[in-house]
């Protein structure tokens, strides 16, 4: 390699690693400086003081100068460091000192001069690889200022540059390396104009494109022996990879997110990479997990990064360290460690204010200050917050509301309950039925938590009322209600969102509406930034010419809404579900019927009993959240006990007769000549079947006995259920897939156990562990390992009998078993015209693959790499089905662990939205004979009478299950829950 080739190439590695670093990691924070010896700062200092002989010769000079602004540099001198750089800027070759000085410049804020260099650097430089590193450069100048047009076109003729010129480059040595470092970074940077626009899905795509260049650059390394050339290419896939994973973050996809942090980790260990080199990986981890709410996970790995930091010495006023801070801080929130996060707040605001810092966690402190009883402080800090969120964001927007609620609440608090009442009021419609269709934001782990802080408070307040106010008790009601909604709408949003824009004529407006939306995130970003800015870095004619266009846009934002709400109104409920009310759902209850909402929440738990006159029971429970986990854990343990046999445990008596006393005990009476009850549960409590239940303490009196029970996860999903239930049912009996071959390379079909069997449930993760980590790649499901269901083609076999279908057409087994079937088989027509529609397979939550972000099914595996296996929440939201059952046999979705349960939701949900009445589905893994017992018997029972209820077949089956001594266990006859309209 030539000396000018080096030297290029040197220059480069020093242009690309600003680019690379320090703009790109700004969500990060930039590493402040360390702490040096003092031998060493004495070294650096006689090198600052060492005097330029004007007369050597200029390559003598630059030499020199080179050192002295280095060492100026690394002293935190920047005084001298620019006159350093400006004396050498007249023969300065290869552009080093217009380069440094440029970005001095800029971090010293003088936005105008570092514009002017950069602009002069873009037409200086003739080189193709490094002009593309200056115009990313500077791209990311403007972007930062908001001036996303010039830093277009500077990303543009950068792309020009790549295509046009960079054929005609010679491939030898290491030139085929700095081409593919300059694409790295070009889709880097175009990947970051993308997500200042809001267009998360190109964002991602570039982001890719820009991980694949880093990974061919990673490739050529070989190529050289230099160590440091090594090791800065190797830094940069590592970054590059992170913001990955960042913009995967940004974009709701956490899943997502949490592979690419796998790959990042392997690759740097691959490379032998310390710990302390790893700080800013750490960093991006603990993010990933306080967003996905593991803040157990997020609370090591920040606390690693501060030791990391403390052997470094770094500042405690440095950016980096308070960053580190703050993902400790949200952890410690999302596991409730008030006393100490306060604590830690406390000094960590000492040291923000000491080094003139803007306070990103205003509204983390104002919440830990009223679990502390700090309310006076809560109060003053939180309004401060307020006014610059309704500055920044505006009255409506999520993140006003979250703040307007803490105050809330700090207002109630202190004494002044009718402010607080109008905050209340205020946030809660904001929280709860936001302006947006789908949001311009992605609500976090955190985020949520704290929303349900506030609606919980929120219902303290109108309990007070509530039994004397009938407006007020149902506020109450509707709050309950969207509480329970909110845990699965962002998952089935973001999915319906995904489904609607393949709908012809919706898919219009969607697209619309999401540009505007995406706009409105980046003009409401800048604004808020500016608004954290010093008084002399705003730019308040730009602020005031964006909160005008945002005005506009969210003008033609509501004009969507009313579009879709006028032409699409099922869509339209399904990701903007309307609060239910007590007249609302009395109107749909028969008189045999009873409507039960029981809400556990952190203090007490609200129980509603509504019925067909209208009448309303209302009381609250002393059991708490906790009280209530603890109680099904318990039950739960004498439940998924099938494959123990004689072994197996007693029932939980005593335990289900507390939950049965505390949550239905108080309304005994509204029970008195019920026969059908309808129970919408939450949290814990849907990881139940109400069925075992028992009304004594002692014995078998179980709940089933008496009614039959469904199940519905929210009042709005189940009143949506009975406007679907006026359609005339199905004329053909039924489709059914079971025994799905997850390997696409086995030669044969598993053999059905002899005797009965417990059904496998996919090991997705330990039940006793609360998280994964992504350095630890036993915890995820191996596609083709996944356990076979060959006891399932009986019981499909059998109902298709009992049913009266052609087995043959009906019954689609092992290889056939695919998600295509499914799809076509809707497209056809064909599912639209079955009463019963059964998947005899396990069921996946988010994050067991890679890229897979939403629950789904598992299908028959196929060999091609591009074509999924997964019938995912997204597919089950394009079928078209007119359905009075969907069974969802050995499914197990609703798991121990909650996130089963939301799963379970979400695919309620989007199988109700598709066109299904109702869904059998499994609390536990089933032994096999007990459950065709069940199945068989309930869809016998259902077939025989043509008016029964589908709740009262279900009830049925149980009851003769239950009859046969082996099977008289609650673990054989009560798996199956009915979720949805249990009517006829």
């Amino acid at each position: 390699m030539s000396e000018k080739t080096r030297k290029w190439l040197s220059l480069l590695i020093c242009s690309c690693m600003v680019m690379v670093v320090l703009p790109s990691w700004a969500q990060l924070e930039e590493v402040g400086q360390l702490k040096i010896s003092a031998q060493e700062t004495q070294r650096l200092q006689d090198l600052v003081n060492k005097p330029v002989d004007p007369g050597a010769l200029n390559t003598t000079k630059e030499a020199l100068l080179k050192e002295k602004s280095n060492a100026a540099r690394l002293l935190g001198d920047a005084v001298n460091e620019e006159k350093f750089l400006r004396e050498a800027l007249p023969f300065a070759t290869d552009y080093w000192a217009k380069l440094s000085l440029r970005e001095l410049m800029w971090l010293k804020g003088n936005s105008a001069e570092a514009y002017r260099l950069g602009e002069e650097l873009v037409r200086e430089i003739s080189w193709p690889p490094l002009r593309v590193n200056a115009q990313i450069e500077l791209s990311y100048y403007y972007m930062q200022d908001q001036n996303l047009r010039r830093a277009g076109e500077l990303i543009a003729q950068a792309g020009s540059i790549i295509r046009n010129e960079f054929g005609n480059l010679p491939r030898r040595g290491l030139a085929p390396f700095t081409m593919a470092r300059a694409e790295m970074i070009y889709f880097a940077g175009k990947s970051e104009l993308e997500s200042r626009s809001g267009q998360w899905t190109q964002a991602i795509e570039s982001s890719k494109l820009a991980v694949a260049k880093s990974k061919d650059m990673s490739r050529m390394l070989n190529w050289t022996s230099d160590i440091q050339i090594k090791e800065r290419g190797q830094e940069y896939l590592l970054v590059v990879q992170a913001l990955h994973a960042k913009r995967q973050m940004d974009a709701g996809l956490a899943s997502d997110a949490e592979w690419t942090l796998r790959e990042v980790f392997k690759t740097a260990k691959s490379y032998g990479f310390s710990e302390a080199r790893m700080v800013r990986f750490f960093m991006m981890l603990a993010e990933h997990y306080n967003t996905a709410g593991q803040f157990k996970d997020a609370l090591q790995f920040s606390q690693k990064i501060e030791a990391l930091l403390d052997e470094q010495n770094l500042d405690q006023e440095s950016h980096f360290r308070l960053n580190a801070q703050q993902k400790i801080h949200e952890a410690m929130a999302g596991m409730d460690d008030w006393v100490q996060l306060v604590k830690r707040l406390d000094v960590a605001e000492a040291a923000r204010q000491k080094a003139g810092r803007v306070d990103k966690q205003a509204a983390l402190r104002g919440w830990a200050y009223l679990k502390a009883q700090r309310y006076a402080e809560a109060v003053k800090l939180l309004d401060a917050e307020l006014q610059s969120n309704v500055a920044s964001f505006g009255e409506a927007h999520f993140y006003t509301a979250l703040t307007r609620g803490l105050l809330a609440q700090a207002l109630s608090m202190s004494g002044q309950k009718d402010p607080a009442r109008a905050a209340f009021d205020k946030a809660s419609l904001n929280l709860t039925a936001p302006e947006s269709l789908s949001g311009d934001f992605a609500e976090n782990a955190i985020q949520r938590k704290m929303k349900r802080f506030i609606l919980q408070s929120y219902m303290q307040l109108l309990s007070t009322t509530a039994a004397n106010n009938a407006q007020d008790a149902q506020i109450l009601f509707s709050v309950a209600d969207q509480i329970s909604t909110s845990t699965v709408q962002q998952a089935l949003t973001e999915a319906a969102v995904r489904a609607g824009v393949n709908v012809p004529g919706l898919s219009d407006i969607i697209r619309k509406e999401q540009d505007a939306r995406n706009e409105i995130t980046t003009l409401s970003t800048y604004i808020a930034n500016q608004n954290s800015e010093a008084p002399e870095k705003r730019n308040p004619q730009v602020v005031a010419q964006m909160r005008e266009r945002k005005q506009v846009l969210e003008a033609q934002r509501k004009e969507y809404k009313a579009q879709i709400q006028k032409q699409y109104p099922e869509y339209f409920q399904l990701i903007q579900p309307k609060p239910a009310s007590h007249t609302d759902i009395a109107k749909q209850l028969k008189p045999d019927e009873l409507f039960v909402s029981i809400l556990p929440m952190d203090d007490q738990t609200y129980v509603w009993a509504v019925d067909a006159q209208g009448g309303v029971n209302f009381h609250r429970s002393t059991l708490t959240e906790s009280d209530a986990q603890s109680l099904v854990t318990r039950i739960r343990k004498t439940l998924d006990v099938a494959g123990l046999g004689n072994k197996a445990p007693a029932f939980a008596f005593a335990d289900s007769h507390k939950l049965y006393k505390e949550l239905l005990g108080p309304m005994e009476s509204r029970l008195q000549g019920k026969s059908h009850l309808i129970v919408a549960t939450s949290g814990a409590l849907a990881q139940l079947p109400m069925a075992v239940l028992t009304r004594s303490p002692s014995d078998a009196s179980w709940l089933i006995k008496d009614v039959a029970i469904s199940h519905v996860p929210t009042a709005n999903g189940w009143l949506s259920l009975k406007k679907l239930g006026e359609q005339p049912s199905s004329s053909q009996a039924l489709l059914a897939w079971g025994d799905p071959a997850f390997d696409p390379k086995a030669t044969q079909v598993a053999a059905a156990p002899a005797a009965s069997v417990v059904r496998s449930a996919v090991a997705l993760r330990s039940v006793e562990s609360t998280s994964r980590s992504v350095m630890d790649a036993e915890t995820y499901v191996n596609y083709s390992k996944i356990p076979p269901l060959p006891e399932t083609r009986d019981e499909v076999l059998e109902l298709a009998k009992i049913m009266g279908a052609n087995p043959a057409q009906d019954v689609i087994l092992g290889k056939d078993a695919t998600r295509q079937s499914v799809l076509k088989s809707s497209a056809s027509g064909v599912l639209g015209q079955k009463q019963v529609v059964v998947f005899a397979t396990h069921g996946l939550l988010a994050g067991d693959l890679p890229n897979l972000n939403q629950p789904a099914l598992a299908m028959a595996g196929n060999s091609n790499p591009n074509e999924s296996p997964l019938l995912t929440l997204e597919d089950v939201l394009s079928l078209k089905l007119n359905a009075d059952w969907v069974v969802l046999s050995a499914c197990n979705t609703a798991g121990a662990d909650g996130k089963a349960e939301e799963a379970l939701s979400g695919l309620a949900r989007g199988f109700f939205f598709a066109g299904s009445r109702s869904l059998l589905v499994t609390h536990w893994s089933v032994e096999s004979e007990s459950a065709m017992q069940l199945t068989t018997h309930t869809f016998a029972a259902y077939k025989k009478n043509p008016t029964m209820r589908r709740a009262d077949a279900l009830r049925q089956a149980m009851l003769e299950t239950m009859k046969s001594p082996q099977y008289a266990h609650p673990a054989y006859w009560a798996p199956y829950a009915l979720v949805g309209e249990g009517g006829r």
